[in-house]
């Protein structure tokens, strides 16, 4: 048993820090796989290797962090802490027992719960990211520039959460099938006889990953592909602007996932998922990595038990 004296229990609230860290290096690190997937799925058909041409021919390798990278680091760094942070709570609050305790079902569905708060601080930046890193044309001048013109030309709601409908699918898939298939994926591994710890986390992580990104893949093509147009729409004045529930509707969504369907095929719906793939599949091992190995050093430093 663990020596706790002198040291104080953790409450939620002491998780946050280790995690908000852990979130923003994966952040980091993954931002160039996400400049490609963001664009081969906001044009399906796209293949990797033209998506990146394009993108530095456009704007060079500088791109990498003028277009985007800051609202891509909070986005992301967000979207990561908070789902890390309120998936323990949802779990606690709805199956009446801590998340250690849970069962994949549970940890899965608690995941999923958890990305309400988050898809609602991240969809502004969310919108702001994908405008920069579709901005071929160099029409913005930063990100206050298209915030200023998303709020201008749509209003608060109507600019800064197009796609919303979508993008909360997406998470609930994403988060929930990754905490659904984790501790599967690291008993399977150690099943097969591997017992480094770093490897499991590092193999397990990914195949998460790479799990939430086979089920939900569909829907950031769909969602990127409906942002991309709506962003687009806000410099022709003879288009009104729809109204700003238009972005809680299931309707549009699945209207745009049969149009690229009959368009495009099965194939067009998974536009992107190799990038998509490295990017949430390497998300997934660095956050299994990093995230507990994050919560005991600041729980060791700060005499937290």
């Amino acid at each position: 048993m663990a020596n706790t004296a002198g040291k104080r229990k953790a409450t939620s609230l002491d998780t946050l820090p280790p995690i908000a860290g852990g979130a923003m290096v994966v952040s980091v690190l993954m931002y160039p796989a996400d400049v490609v997937r963001a664009l081969c799925m906001a044009n399906p058909g796209t293949s990797a290797g033209a998506a990146l041409s394009g993108f530095l021919k456009a704007h060079g390798w500088s791109g990498f962090v003028k277009q985007g990278l800051a609202a891509e680091v909070c986005r992301a760094s967000t979207s990561r802490a908070l789902k890390f942070f309120f998936q323990p709570i949802a779990h606690e609050t709805f199956f009446g027992k801590p998340e250690s305790k849970g069962n994949p079902v549970s940890k899965g569905v608690a995941g999923a719960i958890a990305t309400i708060p988050e898809v609602m601080a991240i969809s502004p930046l969310e919108n702001i990211k994908l405008a920069a890193q579709l901005d071929k044309e160099k029409k913005f001048n930063g990100n206050v520039d298209i915030t200023k013109h998303l709020i201008r030309t749509r209003g608060v709601f109507g600019g800064l959460y197009i796609g919303y409908f979508g993008m909360q699918v997406r998470q609930c898939l994403w988060t929930g099938g990754f905490f659904l298939t984790l501790d599967f994926f690291k008993e399977s591994l150690k099943s097969a006889g591997l017992t480094n710890n770093l490897a499991v986390d590092v193999i397990g992580g990914f195949g998460a990953g790479a799990f939430g990104t086979a089920v939900n893949c569909w829907t950031d093509v769909c969602r990127s592909v409906i942002q991309k147009q709506a962003v687009a729409d806000t410099f022709d004045l003879s288009k009104p602007a729809p109204s700003a529930l238009e972005h809680l509707k299931p309707g549009p969504f699945f209207g745009q996932a049969a149009k690229i369907m009959s368009e495009k095929g099965f194939g067009g719906l998974y536009a992107g998922v190799g990038p998509k793939m490295v990017h949430l599949g390497g998300s997934g091992a660095l956050l299994a990595v990093l995230m507990p190995r994050f919560k005991t050093m600041w729980y060791d430093f700060n005499g937290i038990y």
